[in-house]
């Protein structure tokens, strides 16, 4: 599992952390998903090929063409249905982490603007543990200086 340490002097600069990964992940995305239309196509025109000689034959076409090395598979031959598939993991897998960013987020801005009108948040050192580049914990405590 990852897991690092950021130190934050503010909240903004906390926030425009956030921000920044968000952006990442939605450029990412934005990529991963213009690739997933092309190889769609692809994939569905394989589908309908292979089921067609399904018909034909009588029986299931094997396409077994992945191996297990050492924990790692490899696709041999890859098809564009194999493809498809690893892109619809990735794009799972990065929706759900920018939903989890961005609820992260959101509970951070109540949070600071709950100690701002409060107690102020000056003077304040911000420690954010992640946990595959999501906040998962933070510790706020007076500054060193």
């Amino acid at each position: 599992m990852s897991s690092n340490v950021y130190y934050f002097s503010s909240f903004s600069e906390l926030l425009n952390y956030i921000d920044g990964e968000i952006r990442t992940l939605e450029d990412n995305l934005g990529s991963l998903k213009q690739r997933y239309e092309v190889v769609k196509s692809r994939a569905e025109k394989l589908r309908k090929l292979e089921k067609a000689l399904e018909e034909l034959v009588g029986e299931k076409i094997s396409t077994l063409n992945e191996v297990d090395f050492m924990g790692l598979r490899v696709v041999i031959n890859a098809r564009a249905i194999d493809e498809l598939k690893v892109l619809e993991e990735a794009i799972a897998s990065q929706e759900d982490t920018l939903s989890a960013l961005r609820r992260v987020r959101d509970v951070l801005k109540k949070l600071h603007d709950s100690l701002e009108s409060s107690v102020g948040t000056g003077g304040l050192t911000i420690i954010v543990q992640t946990k595959f580049n999501i906040p998962v914990r933070i510790l706020l405590r007076e500054s060193e200086e």
